[in-house]
């Protein structure tokens, strides 16, 4: 006898339900067996995970979310003793400094166009927006650097097969 489209979901739903309870009862006991390890050894989250990951685990732990913050935006505008990205909310500092007659571009970090150490370009030269390359993180000691993104460069996997590791090659 043929079985109804009802009652083939009704199996699927009961299997799924077997399936989170089997996974859920293999899960705790890795874990128990990882945990033990981790106590026997006095593994520290910088040896498990490196020391970028050591500190990502560190907040999973603690409840305050794994989410990489990305790094503080550069300062556009500054007065000396503060600074700002330019980005969100004015500061309370930037706009007394306003009020008290500054301009916004006096409180630029980076000069203008026009001023004094500031690259013109070529008159006639259309302007083309360049990607920004990004910082070398990699280096071979004879001028040729690799960002780390992107695909490996001869001259890293060359050293790499010679017998170097990552870590020889990293810019200090």
């Amino acid at each position: 006898m043929a079985k109804s489209l009802k009652q083939v979901l009704e199996q699927i739903d009961k299997l799924q339900m077997q399936a989170k309870t089997l996974r859920a009862k293999e899960v705790a006991g890795v874990v128990a067996r990882i945990q033990e390890a981790i106590r026997h050894y006095s593994l520290t989250p910088e040896e498990l995970f490196g020391p970028s990951l050591g500190a990502s685990a560190k907040s999973v732990r603690s409840g305050k979310g794994a989410a990489k913050r990305k790094g503080a935006a550069s300062a556009k505008y500054s007065d000396g003793s503060n600074s700002w990205g330019g980005m969100g909310k004015r500061p309370r500092w930037f706009n007394e400094a306003l009020a008290a007659g500054k301009t916004k571009e006096e409180l630029l970090v980076q000069p203008s166009v026009g001023e004094p150490g500031r690259r013109q370009r070529k008159a006639g030269r259309p302007s083309t927006p360049r990607k920004n390359s990004g910082i070398p993180k990699f280096h071979n000691g004879e001028g040729l650097t690799w960002t780390g993104r992107g695909k490996r460069p001869a001259w890293f996997i060359a050293a790499l097969e010679g017998g170097k590791t990552a870590d020889d090659l990293l810019i200090k």
